[in-house]
């Protein structure tokens, strides 16, 4: 039996469920992820993102603006650069207990799924 996940006491106000809802939109691309995910491994500059990401410079700004716009990253100006980092530690674990939650899905189904490839464990991966 899985433990409880502690949540408020409360149910979240109208007004907090919009917040969180709009913040998903963080969650909600794949490149996204992939920026948070190279982002977990310190600050990194547009370029050092779009070459991680596998992106035109321009496609990343894009979503750098939106995941900026939301507060899931913060930036600092270096001279010319601008370095990006995650603003808050937990929006990356967000990340992990989602990603650990469909492996643990497609686990459960290994008689109809297999488990792809991407979902395999690798040891950046259970930090």
């Amino acid at each position: 039996m899985e433990e409880p996940i502690e949540m408020p006491a409360e149910q979240m106000d109208d007004a907090a469920c919009k917040l969180v809802a709009e913040f998903f939109a963080v969650y909600a691309h794949p490149i996204r992820i992939s920026i948070l995910c190279a982002l977990s491994q310190g600050p990194k500059t547009v370029t050092e993102l779009a070459n991680h990401a596998n992106v035109t410079l321009q496609n990343v700004s894009q979503h750098l603006r939106i995941m900026r716009d939301k507060g899931a990253v913060r930036t600092v100006k270096s001279g010319q650069r601008v370095i990006y980092s995650v603003a808050h530690p937990k929006f990356l674990m967000g990340v992990k207990l989602i990603r650990d939650a469909v492996v643990e899905q497609y686990k459960n189904k290994a008689g109809t799924i297999a488990v792809p490839d991407a979902f395999e464990e690798t040891p950046a991966s259970r930090q």
